[in-house]
């Protein structure tokens, strides 16, 4: 009870402490709310043009053209994260206080003279427009004032704060945009000097898209290529975002390459599109950084006016190792294409007498036995997956003179996979392979492999030999209840005993 009466008489004081805060607090101008009002209600799709007019400097204009946004009078691409920027902070501006109705000093923040004026273009022809002044003592807000008008209000920083940015700023960041899926070539050289913790490169790669996802190394040697990796180097151009601008006019481009080392750039680029025109990008001597951590570079994309600077990062991916580049995926197939699986296994040590063959087929969503009988569990999911999808660990010879050493010529296990339109792809498992042994000193089995038509001889995770075992056994399993089955047929005499018939 005395915890109760404790409780109230808390509550009591905090009401008495609320309704003295109300009480003392000064009204508010005669007739202005103190917060909350709706300054702008659009939605972001309608806005088409923004245009900044600062004390002391040029008129700076986005236009919306063709689907996207350009500054005008500069032919450059604006920001896509700035006018989105604009569209999200002014789309439902609202203001945090409502300062002053009729001020007599405008100047006194921000305003007037020497205010930002900022005006904005709506689809159907409606202008909006207002005035960005100084921040309030407090820092964290910004006066406005909607025009037309002579109310002076309080907004959040952030939905003002950048309009005094430059124009560079304005510009979009990324001057090498393209969609990956429509690469279909790329061509490099690559030029590098010996670093500290590096060697020197001088070489030229060429790549070629032959699928939808596959790739083909043509120089410096012709070999499946890694997709992920190629979308990797794709992926490193098409993120790269400038730190700076140099503005060159076109006639004096050619004689001041060498100024920034793009008369011979550590890196010459060229991508080829299907639905675009090529493009071509150099990198070239290291830039002026204001960080310690971060490495920058100049770079050129033929065609533009402007000289980049931009994170340098993109030497090194292109410098890497080649067998990085390697396609390790060498079966080519995913476990969604394969309708048929036939494996043939060899007997071996320590499981003598698991031999045999055996063979499946996807059909009406499920794996079924040759005979049609559906296949239990997962075994065959497992067997399509491993094996279509399987991962080279290393490559060890790419063109063998003799696949005896591997244990190949007689592999232990010959795994068949098909798929809808009947095209096959075969592997060949053979001896076992040097194990793989982890940081903490436990190994790993594996074993040599080939793909028949190709020439390299691989090491791949035991497991693939593993999942054959598994089909071969469940199907030595099958077969031997198929001929328990068939041998208690036989015994069941076929015609019934005279005396046993029926009456005729």
């Amino acid at each position: 009870m005395k915890a109760f009466r404790g409780t109230l008489i808390a509550a009591l004081l905090l009401l008495a402490v609320a309704a003295l805060v109300v009480y003392l607090r000064p009204p508010a101008p005669d007739g202005l709310p103190v917060e909350g009002v709706r300054i702008f209600a659009f939605e972001k799709h309608e806005l088409v043009s923004v245009r900044v007019e600062r004390p002391g400097a040029e008129p700076l204009s986005l236009v919306e053209k063709d689907g996207g946004w350009i500054i005008e009078g500069s032919g450059f691409a604006a920001g896509r994260s700035m006018v989105n920027r604009v569209k999200h902070q002014l789309h439902d501006l609202t203001s945090r206080a409502t300062v002053v109705e009729a001020p007599d000093q405008l100047e006194l923040y921000g305003l007037g003279d020497n205010a930002i004026r900022v005006r904005l273009g709506l689809r159907d022809g409606t202008e909006l427009a207002f005035e960005a002044g100084d921040p309030n003592p407090s820092a964290v807000s910004y006066y406005i004032r909607p025009l037309p008008g002579d109310v002076i209000y309080t907004v959040k920083k952030s939905a003002v704060d950048y309009y005094s940015l430059t124009l560079d700023e304005f510009r979009e960041q990324r001057f090498a945009s393209f969609e990956s899926k429509d690469v279909t070539r790329l061509q490099a050289l690559i030029r590098l000097p010996e670093g500290e913790d590096s060697p020197a490169v001088d070489r030229s790669l060429v790549l070629e898209r032959v699928g939808e996802r596959e790739w083909e190394m043509l120089d410096p040697e012709v070999m499946a290529a890694n997709e992920d990796r190629v979308r990797r180097l794709l992926g490193r151009v098409n993120a790269l975002k400038a730190q700076g601008f140099i503005a060159v006019p076109a006639d004096d481009l050619a004689a001041r390459l060498p100024e920034w080392g793009l008369d011979a750039p550590r890196l010459d680029l060229s991508l080829n599109f299907a639905s675009r025109e090529p493009m071509r990008l150099r990198v070239g001597a290291d830039a002026p950084s204001e960080s310690r951590y971060e490495s920058l570079a100049y770079v050129l994309v033929d065609g533009d006016d402007t000289v980049f600077i931009a994170r340098r990062g993109l030497l090194e991916e292109f410098a890497s190792d080649l067998q990085e580049l390697r396609n390790r995926r060498v079966v080519r197939m995913t476990e969604q294409d394969v309708r048929a699986v036939d494996v043939v296994l060899r007997a071996e040590p320590p499981d003598e007498e698991l031999a045999g063959q055996a063979g499946v087929r996807f059909a009406a969503e499920r794996w079924m036995w040759q005979d049609g009988v559906p296949v239990a569990g997962s075994t065959p999911s497992r067997v399509a997956r491993f094996l279509a999808e399987l991962e080279v660990e290393e490559f060890v010879e790419d063109k063998p003179e003799d696949l005896d050493r591997y244990g190949l010529t007689d592999p232990v296990a010959r795994i068949s996979l098909r798929n809808a339109e009947g095209e096959e792809r075969v592997v060949r498992i053979g001896a076992p392979g040097p194990a793989l042994v982890d940081p903490e000193g436990r190994e790993r089995e594996r074993r040599y492999a080939t793909i028949e038509g190709a020439d390299p001889v691989y090491l791949v995770d035991m497991r693939a030999l593993s999942v054959v075992r598994d089909l071969i056994r469940e199907g030595n399993r099958k077969k031997e209840k198929d001929l328990e089955k068939a041998g208690r047929l036989e015994r069941i005499p076929s015609e019934l005993p005279e005396d046993e018939a029926p009456p005729g």
